[in-house]
């Protein structure tokens, strides 16, 4: 199991880093991490120097608007849609 939640950890940032399959990548790593919060951190509290669920939350947060947002204007996904799935206008 440790592998696995490593595996979609590393190669799901690896993907919101590029920009590529933004909203599944950042689901994956949601779930890695409210998973990672309610059997590890909880019951260390909430704050980070007792290892609680301050910085976890706040991570969790950050992928759960990378689900509703997507990858923006920048993003390797907006690229590929703007360049092999949308029509040309001039055609």
């Amino acid at each position: 199991m440790a592998l696995l939640a490593g595996s979609a950890e590393f190669f799901g940032g690896v993907a919101l880093i590029l920009g590529l399959l933004t909203r599944p990548a950042a689901l994956v790593t949601a779930l890695t991490i409210l998973v990672a919060m309610f059997w590890v951190h909880l019951g260390n509290g909430f704050f980070l120097d007792t290892h609680g669920i301050e910085y976890a939350l706040a991570l969790f947060s950050a992928t759960v608007t990378l689900i509703i947002m997507g990858g923006g204007r920048y993003s390797l996904d907006n690229f590929l849609t703007r360049t092999y799935f949308l029509e040309s206008k001039d055609e």
